[in-house]
């Protein structure tokens, strides 16, 4: 769950006001917006609308075994399985003191405060175990306000924490939430691999649900299984797409739940009054197919020995991953 190559951001007219003889009147403050104002419809020839199959599909699919999970009761997280998100992106900067353990969930906070040069803080958390072929589901519940990016994700992680590391090939966006439009949600598969003229990243597909349930009033389950033939995501249960899972690399990933604040998909601004406020995560599960364990071990290798992502300060060197949550 970054902002993805060739998303068109939302332009908004400009906003004119009367003048009086005497003096103009000054502008709106985006902090304080117009709670009467409709929210223009987000429209982008790169997102394809999609609607969810009429019949619910049992899940995990046959076959698969559970191999990790974090159901996150107790009242801290767990340092064997997670590490932190701690970058700076888009609005705000990701920080461990917004991420907690309360009443059965997992809590990560949108707040209004300074940090290396950002507006707001926010955060997420990443697996230290990396997966590769196998079926990702997590239940959660996203916030009812404009200006917030909420994710579900796998991904090699390759940010400042691991700065010598292979830069990933595959991203997986099980889900991706703009507060903006709580009945909206996109979801996809960007080949993060370079383009070998461009030195650029590039989507496989990425799909929305336009007519989804709130999800900001309950709980919702996102999934995907992934396997070498096909990749298929669901929401609920219900499957909302397929596709072959060929035309992209693929390589071992870490998973992410994050929130982060941002201005994608149609947001206007950041709705500061209803911060500080919570994503809330009540379990993330990853199951595994034995099947796929040949397939799975020559992922790993492969992934091994792949060269280092380019150093960034190389004036010929295409650069750390752009489309990220």
């Amino acid at each position: 769950m970054k902002i993805t190559l060739g998303l068109f951001l939302l332009t908004l007219p400009l906003l004119t006001v009367p003048v009086s003889t005497a003096s103009a009147a000054p502008p709106a403050d985006p902090a304080s917006p117009d709670r009467q104002a409709k929210r223009p419809k987000f429209s982008s020839k790169h997102h394809i609308p999609v609607q969810a199959a009429a019949e619910v599909t049992s899940l995990p699919p046959g076959g698969y075994e559970l191999v990790f999970s974090d159901e996150f009761k107790g009242d801290t997280l767990d340092a064997q399985k997670w590490t932190y998100r701690l970058d700076s992106k888009m609005l705000s900067t990701q920080q461990a003191e917004n991420v907690s353990v309360r009443n059965g969930n997992l809590e990560i906070a949108l707040r209004k405060e300074s940090a290396r040069g950002k507006a707001y803080t926010a955060g997420g958390v990443i697996t230290k175990e990396t997966f590769g072929y196998g079926y990702y589901e997590a239940r959660l519940k996203t916030p009812d306000a404009e200006g917030w990016h909420t994710a579900f994700w796998s991904m090699k992680n390759s940010f400042a924490q691991i700065p010598n590391g292979p830069r990933p090939l595959l991203e997986l966006d099980y889900v991706e939430q703009d507060g903006g439009d709580p009945h909206f949600f996109s979801f996809g598969v960007i080949n993060q691999a370079p383009n070998a003229k461009k030195g650029e990243t590039w989507n496989a597909g990425r799909w929305v649900i336009e007519d989804a349930p709130d999800t900001s009033a309950d709980f919702n389950i996102w999934s995907c299984e992934f396997t070498p033939e096909v990749t298929r995501f669901y929401f609920n249960g219900r499957l909302t797409k397929e596709l072959s899972s060929a035309g992209f690399p693929h390589d071992d990933m870490n998973v992410w739940l994050s929130v982060i604040g941002s201005a994608l998909k149609g947001d206007r601004w950041v709705d500061e009054s209803k911060l500080p406020n919570v994503v809330l995560v009540d379990y993330v599960r990853v199951y595994q197919n034995p099947k796929y364990r040949a397939a799975e071990d020559a992922l790993r290798a492969a992934s091994l020995v792949r060269p280092p992502k380019p150093d960034k300060k190389s004036p010929t060197a295409g650069g750390a991953p752009a489309d990220l949550n």
